[in-house]
């Protein structure tokens, strides 16, 4: 039977070289997870920056077998105090009892936070990794965020009647950026986005905009080697940043022709896939990027009752 016990710098190299055989592991799942030089030294170089966070390892015997510890807390995520362990790279177990080993392991980190007073809690994992994905549900969490990938295949459809170019300022998508911003805020997503008013600054990445007579209808936002799980970054790959269709032009194809655009954008630029990150509860987005992307990980939450 393993045990569980502290994190402790000395059991970096082990966990390092465990989280570096999952990564191959999940990349022969999903060919598009893009390879990475320097993996272990990377790994390496972030638990050695959170070596004296919250953290425990599971063993057998002399064997580590698995590993869990806190990325970063926050004293207002969403209202709570909350504590994360993000980056894939912040957990991994060996695949033979990887449910029991998940269980203890959380169990135990889960104990360190709420005496320190954090009841939110916020993992992400591999979306392929099914028992997690369960195991994660049957512990309380539900699901915030995923973030998806596809290859650069141009999706089928079309939208008659639109003009799509590149824009250099937000300024012409004022009227679309603030019916995002309400968009947001209505159920059942509830997401709190802060509001900016400065259009006039020039666009960080590329943005480009769909328009129907000459009015602004939806827009696509890409940056290269960005994402939210900093792993999923690469030269090759290319973020959708941000996406937006109006209300009143959904259902015509216009968000399939916003997309094949970022497609042959990201053929030009000699990249290899399209990444995207969006909340779950955002229902019509999320719809669209399931029908087109694949998922690749899955971020999620569980608030203990505080009452405890």
């Amino acid at each position: 039977m393993f045990k569980i016990k502290e994190f402790d710098h000395n059991y970096i190299p082990e966990a390092a070289d465990l989280f570096v055989k999952s990564y191959a592991e999940q990349r022969q799942n999903f060919s598009l997870i893009p390879e990475k030089d320097g993996l272990y030294e990377f790994v390496n170089s972030k638990l050695s920056d959170l070596s004296n966070n919250p953290g425990v390892v599971a063993f057998d015997g002399d064997r580590l077998i698995g590993y869990m510890i806190e990325t970063r807390t926050s004293d207002d995520f969403m209202g709570e105090r909350t504590a994360f362990s993000l980056g894939l790279y912040s957990h991994s177990s060996v695949e033979v009892d990887k449910a029991k080993i998940y269980q203890n392991m959380y169990a135990k980190l889960a104990e360190k936070w709420v005496d320190k007073g954090y009841y939110s809690h916020i993992f992400n994992f591999w979306a392929q990794d099914n028992v997690l994905s369960y195991q994660f549900f049957r512990l309380g969490f539900g699901m915030t965020h995923f973030e998806l990938m596809r290859s650069l295949s141009k999706p089928k459809g079309s939208c008659p009647g639109i003009s799509i170019r590149k824009i250099d300022s937000m300024r012409s998508i004022k009227k679309l950026l603030d019916e995002e911003m309400d968009f947001y805020h209505r159920s059942p997503l509830f997401w709190f986005i802060e509001k900016d008013d400065d259009f006039e600054n020039e666009v960080e990445g590329d943005f480009i905009a769909a328009f129907i007579d000459d009015e602004p209808a939806g827009f696509i936002h890409f940056k290269i080697n960005d994402a939210e799980t900093q792993l999923l970054a690469d030269k090759k790959t290319a973020r959708i940043a941000g996406a937006y269709v109006t209300s009143r032009f959904r259902r015509r194809g216009l968000g399939t022709a916003l997309l094949r655009k970022a497609v042959e954008w990201a053929e030009e630029k000699g990249l290899k896939r399209l990444y995207v990150e969006g909340e779950s509860a955002n229902i019509e987005g999320g719809n669209f990027w399931m029908k087109h992307f694949t998922p690749v990980v899955y971020t999620v939450r569980r608030c203990v009752d505080k009452r405890i």
